[in-house]
């Protein structure tokens, strides 16, 4: 019997004749499914439990072009959240509400990841770029007074103690609302700096437990609903200076050609039937040597 039978008997079986048939026309099919790179890049990644896509851009992970200029964030997987910065101050983000252009933020060092043991360093005041972030409604003020005597303040305000001085972990930290009356009291009793910051005002419990929930902000970014609602993921090109909705096919102004994205699926399902009769033939291949 000559070795090649099982060879040349597998190239001239009809069967194989079919698949031949079937690779070409779906070598083709997937050759016109090509994906833009710039719409596989700018996929969302996760941090901790948080999803991170437009205006966001996680640095290091996701290109810059995948989100909003000045919006880039750090993954902190220590505490395994997304960290801002803001007044040269680290912030978590706790929850990011894509639909209303919003999220809330806390400041590490009331985080009950912090691992100073309770103790607060001084933070800048809040501050930040109003053509990018302001304040939602219903947030109230609290003034942060530190190196402060808890000792001799009355019994009430001992409650609003929320940690010891970081630089002097003998004195403590008391957190009051912007409105308190006995906010000049407890100026007398601190000899360290004032901070301001912001809290937000459905928190049930105690000033501290107000602070860890933190504010909520609203984003001043290109909207993103027309180009997602069409299947594609939204970016920003610094060149042009200009909001992009990268699709599967190009890279467009504003949305995507709704006909070409509803591809997509159909794509994937040609690449998996592709690679699933390719393995067939090197199965029946195989077989065939040993049936001869």
């Amino acid at each position: 019997m000559n070795k090649k039978q099982p060879f040349f008997f597998l190239f001239s079986s009809p069967l194989i004749y079919s698949y031949i048939t079937l690779f070409y026309l779906l070598l083709t099919t997937t050759t016109v499914c090509s994906i833009e790179q710039k719409f596989v890049d700018c996929e969302a990644k996760t941090c901790g439990n948080q999803s991170i896509s437009y205006p966001f851009y996680i640095i290091g992970l996701q290109h810059s072009y995948c989100g909003y200029p000045g919006f880039g964030i750090t993954c902190n997987n220590t505490i395994g959240f997304p960290i801002l910065n803001l007044s040269n101050t680290e912030y978590i983000i706790e929850e990011i509400f894509y639909q209303n252009h919003s999220f809330r933020v806390s400041n590490v060092v009331f985080s009950r990841s912090n691992t100073n043991k309770g103790c607060l360093s001084p933070t800048q005041n809040l501050t930040f770029p109003h053509n990018m972030f302001y304040l939602a409604p219903n947030q109230s003020e609290v003034k942060l007074f530190f190196g402060c005597d808890s000792t001799k303040l009355p019994r009430e305000l001992q409650r609003n103690t929320i940690g010891c001085s970081e630089e002097n972990k003998t004195s403590s930290v008391v957190a009051l609302y912007d409105d308190d009356k006995n906010a000049s009291l407890v100026s007398k009793n601190c000899r360290d700096e004032v901070i301001n910051t912001r809290v937000e005002n459905v928190v049930k419990g105690g000033i501290e437990e107000s602070l860890r929930n933190g504010f909520r902000l609203n984003w001043i970014a290109s909207d993103c609903n027309e180009c997602n609602s069409t299947g594609g993921r939204c970016g920003f090109d610094k060149d042009v200076y200009n909001f992009k909705c990268y699709c599967t096919d190009r890279v467009h102004s504003a949305k995507c050609d709704t006909g070409l994205s509803l591809l997509i699926p159909l794509c994937d399902f040609f690449i998996s039937v592709y690679n699933f009769l390719s393995n067939l033939v090197c199965v029946s291949y195989f077989f065939s040597c040993f049936s001869y």
